[in-house]
């Protein structure tokens, strides 16, 4: 016996080891009796020292839980003797709890872990349930200095607990308690920040509607225990310390989501919808069949807009002609850029969970890592597109019938870009938390679900840029769109009856605007690019440079002139020379380059170089604006057949069905990351690769939904714009589709 209880480090493991097999043999021969196996008739006695013995080598998983955690969360305050109470589980303090059902619970589980004969007893009725508890625990993670700050522990572990227990020995009950799992997930924020109300508008996660916590953990408690009982007790193991709980959230199996109002409505909408979508689409298909084509006019004129066959086969349509009406090369342009634009929004959703959060060279450590982290100048690309369109339509319009229907410019915008902006958010308001079962998914539903219901009004009407709770957050690029689209006829107006009065105003605005970004990043010393260095300048509230239209205006108007110089150029052959184009050529590449991957030694996350403020001043004033010189370029050539290779792989008929889904898609993605926030049940490691993967999932799964929210808004509100109104000019092409299609 002697020899067996030695301490050096190979008897102790193999003891451990034994311990283990032990565990194992008595539970299978348990289950071959099919007894219980009562206390006073226990084969297998744990001699106390074998425990303790343990205990000392392969140490208490609860009390070394407790003991990490506590370090974690209260630094130097953190003692011995400070166990799971105020961490993992509620007080038992009934100045602190006054739930006395819950304190019972929790005393229970506590007496449980504290008594090495109930954990016999438990195991050998094979009741492993304080295991599965304190194993569904989040513990204070490994890699912390890494970024690890992410330790939810294990939901369905915990929610899948039910205990039904009474254990008596000698008509003495030394247990009695019964309880189902229920999961919490506990972020924390540094007591000075909440406190100085730092802006949620300062960093790209909190931009997006995510707030940016010091910490989240997951814990198991008993469903008598409610979130406000384990909210009080942290609040008052944290008293005195530089923390503070930023957030709380419990649920189990008994939180069942019940239909409201709200979800009725928007089932019964779109029930509707899905209705006259089927329906339109068998009188389609019944009229083409029995070839009666005058059922189309009279009443049916008003359902046929709504046939899913028709408009899914307008959506895949493809067409190898080349038409010179037809910008073709857009097409490309919009679907490269709407993937580039996904892409980013990966890497800043994903980020936000990541395990690996200070790993910043793993994504911005190379030069060519600024592809992605510069994703956001894909916007600007749409900016250009939706100026080119707009213009070019207008002056089309004008052209062809003398004037231009103000009016109807203002009410197309509307119902092209409302209804599925609508749905969008109905959706997010409504049945969208059905979708999320994970760790965040109350936090998710907090941050979007509950702001849609407040605030969808903002990105219906376009608004969405001056709030800073959003519901459809992405929607800051249709709010800034269409602001600049209302005031745009003041520009162009001169325009259409005084070419050289009008091309004059027009650059005189351009310069303006080109001049406002400038001024802000001189006068206020701003940061010019989104992703992570802490600026070298103090960011002044209120200066925006992103989100705001005088700051975004010079993009949309370089487009406005590239749709003027492609319309003056109709029917007209341009001809160049190789000098010139190759100049142009090298020109556009040399500042889209320049652009992309010319700060590349200040924008990363390990010891950038300081951002002297010439630099900042001169690439945040004048890269988006080079930016779309270099796409003007790009239209001009590809336009005029000079452009080669690129044309070529642009101008690929292919990219049509998915070009005409771009804006559907922009506004689906970006739900679907958010979804997989609150459904997802493990953080996320942060490398190109996995943003990558996750990528193409998002970019797969928006394609098909975005073909669903084309077939029930879009489709449909064209159709029924040429039913009551066709726009003299707009003809509704591949490239005329009129400028929000660009708008993503």
């Amino acid at each position: 016996m002697g020899v067996w209880w030695r301490t050096d480090l190979e008897h102790c493991c193999q003891h451990v080891w034994w311990w283990h097999v032990s565990l194992v043999a008595l539970g299978a021969v348990t289950l071959v009796r099919n007894e219980p196996v009562l206390a006073e008739e226990s084969l297998w006695p744990l001699p106390e020292t074998f425990l303790m013995d343990v205990e000392a080598w392969y140490d208490n998983p609860t009390r070394h839980s407790s003991r990490r955690m506590n370090r974690l969360l209260l630094g130097e305050r953190a003692n011995e003797d400070q166990g799971l109470t105020g961490v993992y589980l509620p007080s038992t303090d009934e100045d602190i709890v006054k739930n006395e059902a819950c304190r019972h619970d929790v005393a229970s589980i506590l007496k449980v872990y504290g008594s090495p004969l109930l954990q016999e007893i438990l195991v050998l009725r094979e009741h492993l349930w304080p295991f599965l508890l304190e194993d569904s625990w989040g513990k204070a993670p490994d890699g912390i200095l890494y970024g690890n700050l992410q330790p939810w522990g294990m939901l369905e572990e915990c929610t899948d607990i039910e205990v039904e227990e009474v254990v008596q020995v000698n008509h003495f009950t030394m247990l009695n308690t019964t309880f189902q799992g229920r999961y919490c997930t506990v972020s924390f924020r540094s007591s000075s920040d909440a406190k100085d109300g730092k802006g949620a508008r300062t960093a790209p996660a909190s931009l997006f509607g995510i707030g940016s916590p010091l910490f989240h953990y997951g814990t198991c408690i008993p469903t008598s225990c409610s979130a406000h009982d384990l909210m009080v007790s942290l609040s008052e193991k944290l008293n005195g310390t530089s923390k503070e709980v930023a957030s709380l959230d419990c649920h189990s199996k008994e939180d069942v989501e019940s239909f409201t109002s709200g979800d009725i409505a928007f089932i019964v909408v779109a029930s509707v919808l899905w209705f006259l979508l089927l329906a339109a689409a068998i009188v389609d298909i019944s009229i083409n069949y029995w070839d009666v084509q005058h059922y189309r006019k009279g009443v049916l004129r008003f359902l046929l807009p709504f046939s899913a066959y028709t408009n899914m086969k307008k959506i895949f349509h493809v067409t190898n002609e080349e038409n010179p009406g037809v910008i073709s090369c857009l097409h490309g342009m919009r679907v490269l850029s709407m993937t580039w634009i996904v892409w980013g929004h990966t890497l800043i959703y994903l980020g936000v969970i990541s395990i690996n959060v200070f790993a910043g060279d793993l994504i911005s450590g190379k030069v060519i890592d600024q592809t992605l982290l510069n994703a956001t100048y894909s916007v600007d690309t749409f900016f250009f597109i939706s100026g080119l369109l707009v213009a070019y339509g207008v002056l089309k319009e004008h052209t062809k019938v003398g004037r231009v229907n103000w009016i109807m410019y203002y009410v197309h915008r509307f119902i092209r870009l409302a209804p599925p902006i609508a749905l969008t958010a109905a959706s997010m308001a409504t049945v969208f938390r059905f979708t999320m079962a994970g760790p965040l998914a109350m936090e998710v539903e907090r941050n979007f679900v509950q702001v849609c219901r407040d605030s969808w009004w903002a990105d219906v009407f376009f608004f969405t840029n001056f709030r800073d709770k959003m519901c459809l957050s992405h929607c800051w690029y249709t709010a800034v769109d269409s602001q600049i689209y209302l005031v745009l006829p003041l520009v162009l107006v001169p325009l259409l009856y005084t070419r050289r009065i009008g091309l004059a105003w027009l650059g005189v605005v351009t310069l303006v605007f080109i001049a406002v970004p400038v001024i802000i990043f001189a006068v206020y010393q701003q940061y010019p690019t989104l992703p992570f260095q802490v600026p070298e300048f103090e960011f002044v509230p209120g200066i925006d440079t992103y989100m705001t239209p005088w700051c975004r205006a010079n993009v949309y108007l370089i487009g406005v002139w590239a749709g003027w110089i492609l319309f003056t150029l109709q029917g007209k052959t341009i001809k160049l020379q190789m000098w010139q184009v190759l100049l142009g050529w090298v020109v556009a590449t040399a500042m889209a380059l320049l652009v992309i991957y010319g700060v590349a030694n200040y924008d990363t996350f390990e010891d950038p170089d300081p951002l002297p403020l010439s630099v900042s001043v001169i690439y945040g004033g004048f890269s988006r604006v080079a930016w779309a010189l270099a796409l003007l370029w790009v239209v001009f050539a590809c336009h005029t057949g000079y452009g080669g290779l690129v044309n070529t792989i642009l101008s690929y008929p292919s990219w049509q069905p998915l070009s005409r889904l771009t804006f559907s898609m922009y506004l689906v993605c970006l739900p679907i990351q958010v979804l997989y926030l609150g459904a997802m049940h493990t953080p996320f490691y942060t490398n190109h690769l996995n943003v990558i993967i996750s990528t193409c999932g998002f970019l797969f799964t928006g394609g098909l939904l975005s073909v669903v929210l084309s077939l029930m808004t879009e489709g449909p509100i064209l159709g029924l714009e040429k039913v009551f109104y066709q726009r003299p000019g707009r003809v509704l092409s591949d490239m005329k589709v009129s400028s929000t299609t660009a708008t993503t």
